[in-house]
């Protein structure tokens, strides 16, 4: 008889936090185009999933009118199926935001899958667009955060930036940065293939190695760039890495964006303790 009222017990999987490393509402970029995420979940269990939100990591939050406090908004993703989180829910949510740059964190009372889609939808001041997202964008998969990395040393491979252009750059590189926890972490940035010992970040040129430190509970986003060479012309475009030492546990991005196109990369460290 125990047996059989235990295989009647509903199974209970532990709750978890996750983070979602970059996130956007509405947010403006450097050419006056507009970004939100479009966030999706899925359930694998037998079990339905409620998925909350737990918070905001910000870079900049605009409401020009509160439609009231912040409050746990959930989803409930019923059992072996999938939810959208649309933008504009999500506006709504989050306090009718008019804009959002940051990282967002979830609560999960269970195994769910969480994937974010960060999409370019207009160049226009206009609201967040309601319903699914349509533009060219790069999708984002949310982190566990009892499972981030560090202390340790990662690997962004394979960035892209472009020395010495005739014209316009080709391509964009930026780096992300979210600190869900309650301590800060300091972050150094190594270039192990680059003979010159700067690099321009957020437009200024600082030496390597260069250091920075994520306060908790912050999100940073830096856009990185290569020196140019005097007396070179017109080089082509050049694939390059970037060491993040960190001492502590941090959630890591690389972006690489083309700029003809608007196409974006979405690039995960590599843990090279763990090699």
């Amino acid at each position: 008889m125990p047996l059989i009222v235990a295989a009647l017990m509903p199974i209970h999987t532990a709750a978890e936090e996750l983070i979602l490393p970059v996130f956007a509402l509405n947010a403006q970029g450097p050419d006056g185009s507009r970004w939100s995420t479009e966030v999706y979940l899925v359930n694998p269990t037998a079990q339905p999933v409620p998925v909350s939100i737990a918070g905001l990591l910000p870079g900049k939050v605009l409401r020009s009118t509160p439609c009231g406090q912040f409050m746990s908004q959930t989803r409930v993703v019923p059992p072996q199926s999938a939810v959208l989180w649309t933008a504009s829910g999500l506006t709504t949510d989050l306090g009718c935001a008019d804009e959002v740059l940051g990282a967002l964190k979830l609560h999960a009372d269970g195994d769910v899958r969480v994937t974010g889609r960060l999409v370019r939808h207009s160049e226009d001041g206009g609201v967040t667009p309601i319903g699914v997202l349509s533009g060219g964008g790069q999708s984002v998969a949310a982190r566990r955060t009892s499972k981030l990395p560090g202390p340790t040393t990662l690997l962004l491979p394979a960035l892209l930036w472009h020395r010495n252009p005739c014209g316009k750059a080709a391509f964009s590189t930026s780096v992300g940065f979210a600190n869900p926890g309650l301590e800060p972490v300091t972050v150094t940035l190594y270039l192990p293939n680059e003979g010159s010992r700067a690099i321009r970040i957020n437009g200024r040129v600082l030496p390597l190695p260069h250091q920075l430190v994520i306060e908790p509970q912050t999100w940073t986003q830096l856009r990185v760039a290569p020196l140019d060479r005097p007396d070179e012309v017109c080089r082509e475009p050049e694939s390059f890495d970037l060491e993040v030492v960190i001492d502590g546990p941090l959630a890591v991005y690389g972006s690489v964006m083309d700029q003809s196109s608007m196409d974006g990369r979405m690039v995960e460290p590599a843990d090279l303790h763990l090699n």
